[in-house]
């Protein structure tokens, strides 16, 4: 049996109960870190805040599937990579 949550929605503003569309099972996509340098603080925050929300659900009796992506280029990694003189190019396999 699931409990109420409650939850902000930043598209209206207002804190809402969350209403699954297929209940107990809560679905979501979470945009995860672009990791371009030197891992800190703000690059695991998306980690953490999710993981909040997953076990939030979970405790309140929810099923989770979740998805999270890791970009791993963009144009700040294109950037730096140039200024380093360094090649995108994936490797040969073997080598």
């Amino acid at each position: 049996m699931t409990q109420e949550l409650r939850l902000f929605n930043t598209l209206s503003g207002r804190i809402e109960t969350l209403a699954p569309l297929a209940p107990p099972e809560v679905t979501f996509y979470a945009c995860g870190p672009t990791v371009y340098n030197r891992a800190h603080v703000g690059n695991f925050r998306s980690f953490v805040a999710i993981d909040v929300l997953r076990r939030t659900l979970r405790h309140f009796g929810y099923r989770v599937r979740e998805v999270m992506n890791v970009t791993d280029v963009d144009d700040r990694i294109i950037q730096k990579a140039r200024e380093a003189g360094t090649d995108l190019a994936p490797s040969p396999p073997g080598t």
